[in-house]
């Protein structure tokens, strides 16, 4: 612990710690777009928000859940089942949102605990490791009570610290989805090049056919210009 650091617990720096709830009628009540966003379980990941699954309800069941309406920068903590511990910020472009009864709202009160830093700390492998423990000492069913998470003891460096803490490993965030992003581009080029020249023999047809090349000379010249048949059927010569 860095010596101007101090540890505070989670319930006296936060203006709300509360799970969500179903609204009534449950899956029946649930809408592929609408006025507000009902977040879930599958929603809550330690690496960022997952817009997939995302569902929605209107704006009668949305009033009627208006004491777990969700804020800008709110915490969002799983609490229950497989998926429990899994900790981030709420995406600003959800809201207006609830969350049901599987996912904690845990809102700093901003003059000691940036709302930022905490998910990169509830995610850190001792924080969950500890917070599966919690979670598994109960009953039958993984579960983190409010108690639990009222106790949690978050060391808290000075506010500019914590914003400081938070933007640097953003950074890398940021990074590493622009990294995911290429290489699933990549692979999908790969994989489209494969079906062209391999599966569907694109560059034999283009050329048995007089068509214009559409790759590098030297590359074009390593195919040949027609098709012949075979058992498998059309293959190029």
């Amino acid at each position: 612990m860095i010596r101007d650091w101090s540890e505070v617990t989670l319930g006296k720096v936060c203006t709300k710690i509360g799970s969500g709830a179903t609204p009534r009628g449950g899956k029946d009540v649930y809408l592929d777009e609408g006025p507000c966003t009902l977040i879930r379980s599958q929603n809550v990941y330690n690496d960022d928000f997952h817009h997939e699954g995302l569902v929605f309800i209107g704006e009668r069941h949305a009033d009627e859940l208006q004491n777990v309406e969700v804020f800008e920068e709110d915490v969002l903590l799983n609490i229950t089942g497989d998926s429990v511990a899994r900790v981030c910020q709420v995406a600003p472009d959800v809201l207006p949102a609830r969350v049901n009864q599987h996912v904690a709202i845990i809102r700093p009160d901003s003059v000691n605990l940036d709302a930022s830093y905490l998910p990169y700390y509830l995610a850190s492998p001792e924080m969950q490791t500890l917070l599966l423990s919690w979670a598994g000492s109960g009953g039958t069913r993984n579960a983190l009570t409010k108690r639990m998470i009222e106790s949690l003891e978050i060391p808290t460096p000075p506010l500019p610290e914590q914003y400081t803490i938070a933007h640097i490993l953003g950074t890398l965030d940021d990074k590493i989805e622009l990294n995911q992003r290429t290489n699933q581009t990549l692979e999908e080029m790969a994989r489209a090049i494969f079906q062209d020249w391999l599966v569907d023999f694109g560059p034999v047809r283009a050329k048995q056919e007089g068509r214009e090349p559409y790759l590098l000379p030297e590359l074009w010249a390593l195919f040949p210009d027609r098709l012949v048949d075979s058992e498998l059927g059309e293959i190029p010569e």
